[in-house]
């Protein structure tokens, strides 16, 4: 293996780990039970708007984290397959 399989590999892993968390820390779109009593006092501006920018922000780490998976998994095959 070259060392840019290895760096490869490790930007791999962490792209992937960077994937689970942020998926795992966003929250549904749904409220379940919840929204049938009301929404929880979503009702407000601020309600409605505190996780905006947070939800926001994790799904662009999910989406660029990902473009990274992909790119470097390609490019870690076809340097792998070419030598």
């Amino acid at each position: 293996m070259s060392a840019i399989e290895i760096i490869g590999g490790i930007v791999i892993l962490a792209a992937a780990i960077i994937i689970v968390v942020s998926v795992m820390m966003q929250e549904g779109k749904n409220n379940g039970l919840n929204a049938l009593s009301g929404g929880g006092g979503e009702s407000s501006y601020l309600g409605r708007n505190k996780n905006r920018s947070m939800q926001a922000t994790l799904g662009r780490v999910t989406k660029y984290a990902g473009i990274v998976f992909v790119v470097v998994t390609l490019a870690v095959y076809f340097i792998a397959s070419a030598a």
